[in-house]
């Protein structure tokens, strides 16, 4: 039975509302879910999804905007925690340990459910931009960006500028991609036959973290690093 404003609080509402949307967005993706099918998970009437966020876009926005400050912090943790320990051993963090730092807000055992919404997020900024998704992903996730090629920049010092920000996206697109096709009939599973099962979060990060690292490579021969120069 669907409830009414009178059979809940104003603030538990919304907050069922939110939690709910979330679940969806995980699971079928953002143009997946309809006010109605929202409504009728969080068992309000459809009119409370309005009362509470205007529309759908506005609560899609709240939700991926809660989504990208929880993978930020995260990643802020985990930098923390890394070069707090580096320091401790009088040396710089490795590349592994800084690469590991990103993925792990994405592919994780604890919050699982971010890093699908987050890659939802930047695919759908990627293919269909909205005013609501650059809203997020410039207000949120560019300081990041630039914090984080910070700390790549010390792990990885034989890259060139250029080529650490091309290294940079490349790994961004990686992670989404693979994220993309984590379902039990996805194109990775089925290719390999079933020797890669993307739903396996501990083999997922460790691959993924492994090809990301080897992506890093060794010191630049001069015709890479200057392959930006004019002819």
């Amino acid at each position: 039975m669907r409830l009414n404003e009178s059979g809940k609080t104003s603030s538990v509402t919304r907050g069922t509302i939110r939690a709910v949307a979330e679940e969806l967005f995980a699971e079928n993706g953002i143009h997946g879910v309809t006010t109605r099918a929202l409504a009728e998970k969080a068992g309000v009437n459809m009119a409370a999804v309005n009362y509470h966020f205007g529309n759908k876009d506005n609560l899609t926005m709240a939700v991926f905007r809660d989504v990208a400050r929880r993978s930020v912090q995260r990643r802020l943790d985990n930098l923390a925690r890394i070069e707090a320990e580096a320091e401790a051993r009088g040396v710089s963090p490795s590349l592994k340990d800084t690469v590991e730092a990103f993925v792990d807000a994405y592919v994780n055992e604890d919050t699982p459910r971010t890093g699908v919404l987050l890659a939802h997020l930047v695919l759908q900024h990627r293919v269909r931009p909205t005013e609501w998704t650059r809203a997020i992903v410039q207000e949120e996730l560019d300081d990041f960006a630039l914090s984080y090629m910070e700390a790549l920049r010390r792990a990885a010092p034989h890259l060139a500028e250029n080529v650490l920000h091309w290294r940079y996206h490349f790994m961004v697109g990686a992670v989404m991609m693979s994220l993309s096709d984590q379902t039990s009939d996805g194109r990775m599973r089925r290719l390999s036959g079933g020797l890669c099962d993307p739903e396996n979060r501990v083999e997922f990060k460790a691959q993924m973290v492994s090809f990301l690292v080897d992506s890093f490579g060794q010191p630049e021969t001069a015709e890479i690093r200057m392959a930006h120069a004019d002819p």
